[in-house]
């Protein structure tokens, strides 16, 4: 989508935000008018629960924090069917949440159009998320089962002040539920299509002195949907997986002061769904190309891209393949999290976060973006002319990969948070040190077309790939000051000083075209700021402009090596690993945002606006340029657009929920695409019915994504626009005995069956492109006491 008027696009940035003053405005106007009215209302139906949030570092109401946020507690986390991190995409505004391709443990995040959904461990993600407090580095392994959460907070753009670097798009707050006082459990089944068979246990010690704790296990399975048809097929399951997570919780709870220990823990193991070939470029087609094998210099007797394009399915979901290097993912994610706070004064607290956290990934088995299993028998040229010799057939793929990599991080922040003057004056202080270190050994299998008498295939004894090892420490100093200068008007300033240090060593022991290890280390340093005037009318109206600063540090990209270089004899057997060791620079980004929240008609309507303005310089976007995946800096662009929340009380058992997101985005450098989105959702919750046994409500929500563009620098890349129906029918409160209670829950997802495209890449030669999961329904059983 392209807005060519700009003065189309101006009234659509306008208009919202003068609707939702007006409405603001209005509705106090109604309120003073006709008081006793309103009282009547009020007690006529309930109004939207004033949810609390933690997006400033403490609690506070949604309404009350004047940032873009999107807030969902646990109910609307079980009624919107959310399981893991990815289905929560596009349920807020101008929020992108996809698997990219090669594993279901990953996850590309992208808000107001700043995001990444690069997998390499070398390279920061662009929205922070964060548990518990805990920044988690790698967005790999993020997309584990969704266990225990209480709350998960959306903040929209920069968060460079209060939550640190690489949150230039916004972050992702999850936080946990904690030990219960009272002795609780829970017991949660659900079956499924396709095998899907799923249960979650929560225990809740109670109270035992100062102490309480909490266990939940869970445990899933499916079989995925769609079969691998390939004879000697590794997996025939596709999209299967198989998940065992387990939660410690442990609290203590002293005078003046409270520890908290967590222990999790995600053993897991998948098959990700493999993508789809499509437009095989007809210039590397020609069936009369041989191939050479260059570990063994021998030549076959087929062009594999030829025997793509012939195996090149028509547009839609495929649901057999036929795979002959397409296996299981194995991961093992462990974390750590003691938090310390200490009411040291009646009005000032200190707390401490340690963190330690682990991710293993082990792909041995493979994983196939070719899309078929391709094979070639053996030129023989003892004969005039060379004959095939089917002795001796080679598989030839058009790329395939393994990789086995790891990563572990430390972190430490000390905040001091409290208030002065009466509470005129809030405040939150503090340090916070980082620590990570990575390795991946990342082969490829990988045919490239010459033209020039035979394609060339590398292979398993002279891989193309990534071989290489990271290590990142940061530590910053920061400061956030709320002052009310009137009854109304609040003004907030923060600062934060960042120092990084990165270094990337290419290693020679696995890559058979490096002699010796290759080493670069850069330190760069950052201060950003944030401004922001808060002008509260009343409890139910609150109008907020912001300037605000995102700082994300240089990225090294360790697949940008030239391994054509491997082919000079200039070069004495070795590639060019140039790119590898030169960074690009850090991203930066400041933004422009104003917005009023309101509660609305004795709080049945809470509509919050916001419009923003993003001047972004040298986003770090990860191109596939020819034969190697570049890291590159963007230069100047700009991102603005609208975003929309809204919740509706029509009664006491009917409501409401929608959001809608416009993004436009423009970049200086023509080498990038420019390019318009939209996305919207729209939540209803019904209590159909209040019975003698339980009480029946129906959950609905429908979500609408644009045409979405996976490579700036591609613009025929395109996944088409969708939209998904979900829907839950529930009865719950069925009691058994005087403490317990039966909840049974009916669900769909993609209820039409709607075909779509979650993420597509260039491989030069070829695209290839990844669909979401098809239709699924089950039903939950839950048992409470």
């Amino acid at each position: 989508m392209n807005l060519n008027d700009n003065r189309f696009a101006s009234n659509l940035t306008i208009k919202p935000l003068a609707f939702a003053i007006a409405c603001a405005v209005s509705g106090q106007a109604f309120a003073a008018q006709e008081p006793e009215q309103a009282e009547a209302k009020q007690t006529a139906v309930k109004g939207i629960e004033r949810v609390s949030v933690t997006a400033q570092k403490r609690i506070s109401t949604l309404q009350e924090t004047p940032i873009a946020i999107t807030a969902f507690n646990a109910e609307a986390i079980e009624n919107l069917g959310i399981e893991d991190i990815s289905d929560v995409n596009a349920q807020a505004p101008n929020v992108k949440i996809f698997p990219p391709y090669g594993s279901t443990f990953n996850v590309g995040m992208d808000i107001r159009g700043l995001g990444t959904s690069e997998p390499s461990l070398a390279i920061d993600p662009k929205v922070g998320i964060y548990l518990d407090g805990v920044y988690l580095a790698r967005n790999s392994g993020a997309i584990f089962n969704i266990v225990d959460l209480e709350r998960m907070e959306i903040l929209r753009g920069p968060q460079g002040t209060l939550w640190g670097k690489n949150t230039t798009g916004g972050a992702l707050n999850l936080v946990t539920r904690k030990p219960s006082d009272d002795f609780q459990f829970k017991q949660k089944v659900t079956v499924g299509n396709n095998s899907l068979l799923s249960s979650t246990t929560s225990i809740d010690t109670g109270a035992i002195g100062n102490f309480t704790a909490r266990l939940t296990y869970m445990t899933s399975e499916h079989d995925g949907w769609a079969t691998n048809t390939f004879a000697g097929a590794k997996e025939k399951n596709l999209g299967a997986e198989d998940v065992d997570a387990l939660r410690v919780a442990l609290r203590y709870t002293g005078g003046d002061f409270t520890v908290n220990y967590s222990y999790d823990n995600t053993d897991g193991s998948s098959v990700a769904m493999p993508v789809q070939i499509s437009n095989v470029r007809p210039q590397y087609t020609d069936p009369n190309v041989p191939t050479m094998d260059l570990s063994t210099g021998k030549l076959y007797a087929g062009n594999v891209f030829a025997m793509m394009a012939a195996n090149e399915k028509a547009p839609g979901r495929q649901t057999e393949f036929e795979l002959d290097q397409h296996g299981r993912e194995y991961v093992d994610i462990e974390g750590h999290n003691l938090t310390f706070e200490w009411d040291f004064s009646d009005n000032h607290t200190f707390k401490s976060i340690s963190s330690f956290r682990s991710y293993d990934s082990d792909l041995s088995e493979g994983y196939d973006t070719d899309g078929g299993a391709y094979f070639a028998p053996a030129l023989d040229f003892s004969t005039s002319p060379p004959s095939v010799d089917t002795s001796d057939v080679l598989a030839i793929p058009a790329f395939q990969y393994t990789s086995v990599k790891s990563q572990e991080q430390k972190s430490q922040e000390f905040q001091l948070l409290g208030q002065f003057l009466e509470g005129d004056l809030k405040y939150v202080a503090g340090y916070y040190y980082f620590s990570e270190e990575g390795e991946e050994n990342n082969p490829w299998n990988i045919g490239i077309f010459t033209g020039q008498g035979a394609n060339v295939l590398f292979t398993g004894s002279l891989p193309w790939g990534s071989f290489y090892k990271v290590n990142a420490k940061s530590s910053a100093l920061f400061t956030n000051v709320d002052y009310k200068l009137t009854d109304e008007l609040n003004v907030v300033a923060g600062i934060r000083y960042t120092k990084d240090t990165k270094s990337l060593t290419n290693v020679a022991k696995h890559d058979a075209m490096l002699r010796n290890d290759l080493h670069s280390e850069t330190d760069w340093s950052k201060t950003v700021g944030s401004l922001l005037f808060n002008y509260v009318v009343d409890q139910d109206l609150t109008m907020y402009a912001s300037i605000s600063q995102g700082y994300a540090a240089g990225v090294y990209n360790p697949g940008s090596i030239d391994r054509f270089a491997y082919l000079n004899p200039a070069n004495m057997g070795e590639a060019n690993y140039e790119g590898t060791l030169t960074p690009a620079d850090p991203e930066d980004t400041t933004a422009y945002e104003v917005g009023v929240k309101a509660m609305l008609l004795d709080d049945r309507l809470m509509l919050n606006t916001a419009v923003f303005l993003n001047n972004n310089t040298n986003l770090q976007k990860t191109i596939f340029d020819g034969s190697i995946r570049r890291s590159l800096n963007t230069g100047e662009s700009k991102n603005k657009g609208i975003e929309i929340d809204a919740k509706f009380a029509a009664t006491d058992s009917l409501f409401f929920t929608t959001s809608l997101g416009y993004l436009d985005t423009k970049y200086s450098d023509i080498t990038f695409t420019d390019n318009t989105s939209y996305s919207a959702s729209v939540a209803m919750n019904w209590t159909i019915a209040e019975l003698d046994f339980g009480n029946l409500a129906l959950n609905t929500n429908y979500v609408m994504v644009d045409d979405y563009q996976f490579s700036v620098s591609d613009p025929s890349l395109v996944g088409d626009n969708y939209q998904l129906l979900n829907a839950r029918l529930t009865l719950s409160d069925i009691k058994i005995g005087e403490r317990s209670n039966l909840k049974v829950s009916l669900w769909g997802k993609n209820i039409t069956d709607e075909e779509y495209i979650v993420f597509g890449s260039n491989f030069n030669f070829f695209d290839a492109q990844a669909y979401g999961t098809p239709r699924t329904y089950g039903i939950d059983v839950s048992f409470e006491y």
